[in-house]
């Protein structure tokens, strides 16, 4: 397994937040049941799951900020 070539930008990624971010909320999950008045009981699922699903979707789409010199150097060519 190799890095990607721009591995250190990688917290500007929105895939990598979201990923943080959902492992954020299976930590918290154990937690959860203490938090019966204050979260209905389907909403944690919802947006554990969202945050998953949004995860994969930015992974899918290429994000400008994190594109090396020699892509840009491609793309103008």
């Amino acid at each position: 397994m190799n890095l990607i070539p721009e591995w250190r930008k990688a917290p500007s990624m929105w895939s990598v937040r979201l990923g943080v971010i959902a492992a954020l909320l299976c930590g918290l999950q154990p937690v959860v049941p203490h938090w019966e008045g204050v979260l209905p009981e389907w909403a944690y699922a919802v947006l554990a799951s969202a945050v998953a699903i949004a995860g994969v979707v930015a992974r899918l789409i290429p994000q400008q900020r994190v594109t090396t010199e020699r892509e840009r150097r491609k793309t103008h060519v």
